[in-house]
């Protein structure tokens, strides 16, 4: 094929994107330390990845080309071969393996690193035998997946038969899995089947219109026309195939023209034009935040700064209106069926109460959330990333894999439900076991980053950086955050001058920092302390941070708080948990700290409050409080409802804050019906959709939608209109209104 002779001129590198100055460090220059969490979880999946074998993960593949099975025993549920799509985990374990070969030769633990190597290996070498069957029948060369081709015909074609084919996002996991094969084991065959496969899909697409690609990679449940749409995942493909071209080195122009197929403008527009639509479209969490990492990395192939602004746009919507208690998003929809299936879906920013009764909180949106995290720090130098993303490490990505098991099994939602619990499984192979796989072999990611010779630490995790063209080791051995501290050591073998920044934690309110035991400034400037010195042989830096009982009121329901301890979410492992007679700030007081650990006894009962990580599987929890109203917004106007019948519009005209929050209070009098559905307006857009079922009334009957502030900016007055919602044919009614109230924030 002709892209052998180009991969052939290809050398593996230990890849990094072209930035002009910051930039994460690789893992290949970052060592777990000794003993430490992270390494353990880091050789549980090791483990994991040893226990199965290439001819298990060839098996589908090898089905699908007519080729022998060598006698192996399936995988099982989402690769199981009956499975409707199938073969995304092989390309997560190709990038788990592939990037633990790397840690393990830093590690010095050649022999396990030598195994991994050969899986690899033989996995690339039966996926090339299955290429080449491919060709002899498939109507373009370069085909490999192991689902037929006919998924992609039906994808085309808009075909729906009672499953999403996601043919797409199964082979972007496969052909990222080859990628690191190539770059991080050397294996010169996985680019090449790459390469081929992209011709693949050069040809398929090439018989299709923009508009048919539109359709066919559209993922908004709901668009307003009431009727379902078509919707398909296909992963992260652009983000992909821009890899793919900086790979080779920016000269395959036909890669970043099929790579632009899969950048949708209406989700570019929305973005750059900060309109967050997420929820209004139902759309599928991970799906839309691979897509934000794809326009992140046409940004550094380009420098299109509109790309960028549209990423840190979407990072705000997920900090501001997105994310639960543990950093992690995802969750129920504002729709009634099919737009809502219960998980994995936006609902409008602020609207969080509905999550918990239903699942939320998938472990694939945590990881991509800190890749992007991470990556857009180092082009923004924006500590509030880093912020979050070390309370999502700590609460969500250290709780997805089973302590308890000697070999990793993986979590697909973390829930804040009342009365949840952690169902551990490693037979799933659910898209979160294969992401939980891939990451696992990534711990020390996001923790480091260089400024030409200057140092970012923006985690505090135990670690070793290793740079060794500079010269410069810095190693944590703290055990953070069971210890309230980091102790970091930096050795220079030259002495040499240069800064070591230290992100301050925005939940630390009195941090204190020595070096060599003399105090500095520890007043932080834009999220970091900056030390600049000439480093030498050895220097001692201690950073102590102020771990403080707090607690977060939910966005729309002021009666629920979650309660954190520095960095760590505080679940209680109980599965009815009281609510409190006293307001949250005094509960507090009634958590007892237990002796040499980060966790809580409530006063006078057993009830222990701990982070998520540290309770076990099947074990239920709580991570919300009820307590009494928090004094978060007053009533400034109330009026009832019409006598209009359930199926007609209403409208009111209620008082509003030119420049303060504002929220909405409808009390909605019992159902009479199984289901209601419904749209509440302004005179501009749609503000929220509310779904109500019989089974799931809410307590108190009323719902608090937060308003946005472009909706009453610079107003006295907002007209609110409530109107049936138009779906899948079906004739919605409005829930009986009670009263409609405006409120106003306090603050």
């Amino acid at each position: 094929m002709i892209y052998k002779f180009i991969a052939s001129l290809l050398k593996p590198i230990f890849y990094q994107k072209g930035r002009i100055k910051m930039k994460p460090v690789s893992y290949y220059n970052v060592k777990y330390l000794p003993n430490s969490t992270l390494k353990e979880k880091f050789e549980r999946n090791v483990n994991w990845m040893l226990s199965l074998t290439p001819d298990q993960l060839l098996y589908n593949y090898r089905i699908n080309a007519g080729l022998d099975t060598k006698g192996a025993t399936p995988l099982t549920v989402w690769e199981s071969p009956d499975w409707f799509f199938r073969g995304h985990f092989t390309g997560h374990y190709l990038s788990g393996a592939s990037r633990s070969f790397v840690e393990l030769n830093n590690m010095e633990d050649t022999k396990e690193a030598n195994e991994l190597k050969d899986r690899v290996n033989k996995i690339v070498d039966g996926l090339k035998e299955c290429q080449e069957k491919f060709d002899t029948f498939e109507e373009f060369p370069g085909y490999l997946a192991a689902e037929p081709s006919k998924r992609f015909d039906d994808v085309e074609k808009l075909r729906f038969n009672g499953n999403h084919y996601v043919p797409y996002y199964a082979v972007q996991k496969l052909m990222d899995g080859l990628m690191d094969a190539y770059e991080f084991a050397g294996n010169q065959t996985a680019l090449e089947l790459t390469m081929n496969m992209t011709h693949y899909f050069e040809k398929r697409m090439e018989r299709l219109t923009p508009e048919q690609i539109n359709a066919m990679i559209d993922t908004r449940w709901y668009q307003g026309k009431g009727h379902y749409v078509y919707h398909q995942e296909f992963g992260a493909m652009h983000r992909t195939l821009l890899r793919l071209y900086e790979i080779t080195d920016k000269k395959q122009k036909d890669i970043f023209d099929l790579a632009q197929k899969f950048d949708r403008k209406w989700f570019r527009d929305m973005l750059i034009n900060n309109d967050d639509e997420l929820g209004y479209y139902s759309c599928h969490a991970n799906t839309e935040l691979v897509c934000a990492e794809g326009m992140l990395e046409y940004y550094h192939v380009t420098g299109d700064e509109n790309y960028k602004k549209g990423v840190v746009n979407y990072m705000n919507w997920m900090h501001d209106g997105h994310e639960l208690p543990t950093k992690g998003i995802s969750g129920r929809s504002a729709y009634p069926a099919p737009a809502d299936y219960g998980s994995e879906l936006y609902d409008y920013p602020e609207m969080f109460f509905k999550h918990l009764s239903m699942l939320n909180g998938e472990s694939c949106c945590s990881h991509d959330l800190n890749f992007l995290s991470s990556e857009l720090f180092a082009d923004t130098k924006d500590a509030t990333l880093l912020d979050d993303y070390e309370i999502r490490f700590i609460n969500a990505i250290m709780a997805q894999q089973n302590n308890d098991s000697a070999i990793a099994e993986y979590l697909y939602n973390l829930s804040v439900a009342p009365n949840s619990t952690k169902e551990y499984s490693h037979t799933g192979f659910w898209c979160c076991t294969g992401s939980g796989t891939e990451r696992h072999s990534t711990l020390v990611d996001g923790i480091y980053y260089t400024d030409k010779k200057d140092i970012y630490v923006g985690q505090y995790f135990d670690s070793i950086l290793d740079l060794k063209d500079q010269g410069v080791t810095v190693t944590q051995d703290s055990h953070y955050p069971e210890q309230h501290f980091a102790h970091i050591t930096v050795e220079a073998a030259k002495s040499q001058e240069f800064t070591v920044y230290l992100r301050v934690p925005k939940w630390s309110r009195n941090t204190t920092i020595s070096v060599d035991g003399e105090n500095v400034d520890a007043e932080p400037k834009n999220g970091f302390v900056a030390i600049k010195r000439t480093w030498g042989k050895k220097a001692e830096i201690t950073v102590n941070f102020d771990f403080e009982l707090r607690y977060q009121t939910l966005a729309d329901r002021f009666n629920r708080v979650a309660i954190y301890y520095g960095p760590i979410l505080l679940a209680a492992q109980t599965k009815d948990l009281p609510a409190s007679t006293k307001p949250a700030k005094e509960y507090l007081k009634d958590l007892v700290k237990v002796e040499g650990q980060n966790q809580f006894r409530l006063a006078g009962t057993n009830i222990i409050f701990k982070s998520l990580p540290a309770i076990p599987g099947d074990t239920p929890y709580n991570v919300y409080v009820k307590v009494p109203d928090e004094n978060v917004a007053t009533v400034i106007d109330t009026q009832n409802d019409s006598d209009k019948p359930v199926n007609e519009e209403r409208e009111w005209t209620l008082a509003v804050d030119p420049e303060k929050k504002n929220y909405l209070k409808i009390t909605y009098d019992r159902l009479d019906g199984d289901i209601y559905s419904f749209q509440i307006e302004d005179d501009q857009k749609v503000l929220f959709t509310q779904t109500m079922k019989s089974e799931e009334w809410p307590e108190d009957s009323y719902y608090i939608y937060p308003l946005p502030l472009d909706a009453t900016k610079g107003k006295n007055k907002l007209n609110i209109k409530i109107k049936p919602l138009d779906y899948e044919g079906l004739n919605f009614d409005i829930a009986n209104i009670n009263k409609i109230e405006s409120m106003v924030a306090t603050k």
